[in-house]
This record gives structure tokens, sequence and C-alpha cells, in this order.
């Protein structure tokens, strides 16, 4: 991240993260549905001349519920990634050059879609809501921030009042609120990724696969010990499947992972840059100064001088991200 043309050398390490968390959100999103009919797949009674039909109302449970969610969740990392991206580019002063992020018309209709995302885990289980309300109003808030940027143009000395004002939105958006270190996290982009694709549906997937392998067996157990060879290619199919589960769990925990890291990035840049100038976190003050991001109608410009980032706190940022890319770097590799 740069200020008053002081470039910071890791910031091409962080553009380098998002592009790769950009990748493994797409990745996630879209597997939720093609988890869902993965799973369709295996069910039903082999060897019956009725399966076909029998597997029709689960896929049909997954065109109608998980295409959808799919499509919805990746708006939601969407909006992350735009975020991240954004930031990159202002610290970079991108706008100033003519180059600022083309405004994406989905952002006026998030509320309305992360409020009315809903999932169940199967034909019969209720349907629950994906996301809770104050995740929506945390994505709501960075959208108008992302809005706001894209309209207005902010310059790079902007970068300061942007990390500290969307943080709590942030930390909700990908955690949840009330998360504490160490802990699972209890809502966000975390726990979503947890609940309904690692614990929902791909614990879904792998029991489908589970069920119809052992009834296969139990229905023709005879027939393959008369042919080995056909036994053996039954195995291949039955690892390769549970294979693919195993892979998508470990890339979806490696997703989380690398989301979590980059929430702990934020606040710890929103910790040292209020240092600067002892700008304060809460109260009227803090509203006042961070008021301008997340309005449409311009205000009062916030004093220059509570903008700059101070040479000494650079060093200091510069030494925050490095700490942290260490950590996220051989995570990426891990989903690539």
């Amino acid at each position: 991240m740069s200020s008053c043309g002081r470039d910071i050398p890791s910031l091409e390490n962080v553009n380098q993260a998002v592009e790769n968390l950009d990748v493994a959100a797409k990745d996630i999103s879209t597997d939720m549905y093609g988890s869902c009919i993965r799973a369709t797949k295996f069910f039903g009674t082999p060897g019956s001349p009725t399966i076909l039909s029998e597997r029709q109302p689960e896929e049909k449970f997954c065109n109608e519920n998980y295409q959808q969610i799919s499509l919805v969740m990746g708006d939601a990392n969407q909006i992350l990634i735009d975020y991240m991206n954004a930031l990159v580019l202002v610290a970079k002063g991108e706008s100033e050059k003519g180059k600022p992020i083309s405004f994406d018309e989905s952002y006026k209709n998030l509320g309305d879609s992360l409020t009315n995302l809903k999932f169940s885990s199967s034909r019969t289980a209720a349907p629950q809501a994906v996301f809770k309300p104050e995740e929506v109003q945390a994505g709501v808030a960075i959208a108008k921030f992302l809005t706001n940027l894209f309209t207005k143009e902010m310059r790079r000395n902007k970068l300061k009042q942007a990390i500290l004002c969307t943080d709590s939105d942030i930390q909700a958006y990908i955690k949840g609120k009330g998360a504490v270190a160490g802990q699972p996290e209890p809502g966000g982009l975390i726990a979503i990724a947890n609940k309904v694709y690692v614990n929902g549906l791909l614990a879904e997937e792998e029991i489908s696969i589970r069920t119809y392998f052992s009834e296969y067996i139990a229905l023709f157990g005879d027939d393959l010990k008369k042919n080995p060879l056909d036994f053996i290619a039954l195995e291949e199919k039955y690892n390769n499947a549970m294979d693919l589960v195993r892979d998508r769990k470990q890339k979806a925990q490696m997703y989380s992972a690398i989301l979590r890291n980059l929430a702990s990035l934020h606040a710890s840049l929103k910790q040292e840059l209020a240092k600067d100038d002892d700008i304060p976190l809460t109260g009227e003050k803090f509203d006042n100064y961070c008021q301008e991001l997340f309005q449409p109608s311009q205000t009062k410009t916030v004093d220059k001088g509570h903008q700059e980032i101070k040479p000494e706190t650079m060093q200091k940022v510069q030494a925050i991200i490095a700490k942290h890319m260490k950590v996220i770097k051989p995570l990426l590799k891990k989903i690539e």
C-alpha cells in the first residue's frame, strides 16, 4: 500500500493473494451446486430398473435450490474480492491514473439477495437462512463503500480512512459478529462455507457414495467374487469419488484459513493506522470521520492531515503485511 508516492513492496503479494482467492471462491461457490448434483449420481438402488426415475426428485431439488445458492454465494464472495482489489488499487493510486474499477450493478440488489437466500440439507429438511441479518448489513455497507469508491474516484490519501471505517463490517462479513480468536467462527463467509458446503453438501455427498457402494456390494457381491477385476474396477470408482470429496474439503478448509488470515491482516492494519493522529474507533467523532465513505452525497471532506499515513507508520504497515503473507502464501499453494 502506498501514501504520498511511497509504495509498499508487499502490495504485489497482497494483489496475487486476492487473485488466487478469487479463483478459489468462484470454485467453491460453483461446486455448491456441483456437489449436490454429484450426490444424486449415487442415489437409488443399484441395478434397479427405476434408478433414473428415483434420482429425478433429487436432481430437481438441486436445480431449484443449489443453482441459486451457487449464484448468490458467488456474488457474496465477489463483494469481498472487489473490496480487497479496491484497496490495492487505491493504494497504488490507480484511480488517479484513470483506471477505476467498473461499477457492478449486482450491488444494488445485494441486500435482498443475501436476506432471501435459504438452504436445506435435503428435500425433507426445513429451509434455513444462509446469512444472518448483521452479515447482510455488513455486506451492504461494504457494497456502499465500493459504490462510492467507483462514483467519487476516491484517492489513495483515503486509504487509511477506508481501512479504519470498514474493518468492523469486514470482520462481521468474514467471521460473523462476536468472533473469538481460536474459536470456530459464529457466522460470516467462513461459517457458511463450513455449514452449507463442508458439513452440509460434501458430508451428504460422502454419505451417498458410501451408501451406494455398500448396497452395490451387498447386492452383487457373489458376481464380484467371480470376477475380481470387476471388483477392482468398482473399488477404483469408489476411491476416485471419495478422493474428490476429500480434495474439495481440503480446498474449502484452506479457503477458510485464507479468509481468516485476511481478516486478521485487515484488523492489524486498522489497529496500527488508528495510532496515527490518535483517531478514535468509536463514538460520534468516528462516525463523522467515516460518514463520507458510505453516503452517496458528497459530505464535508475530512482534514487531509488525518488522512496521510506517516512514514514511520508505513514501515510498521509493511511489516504487518509481510508477516501475514508468510502465513497466507503457503495456504494459497494448497488450493492451486
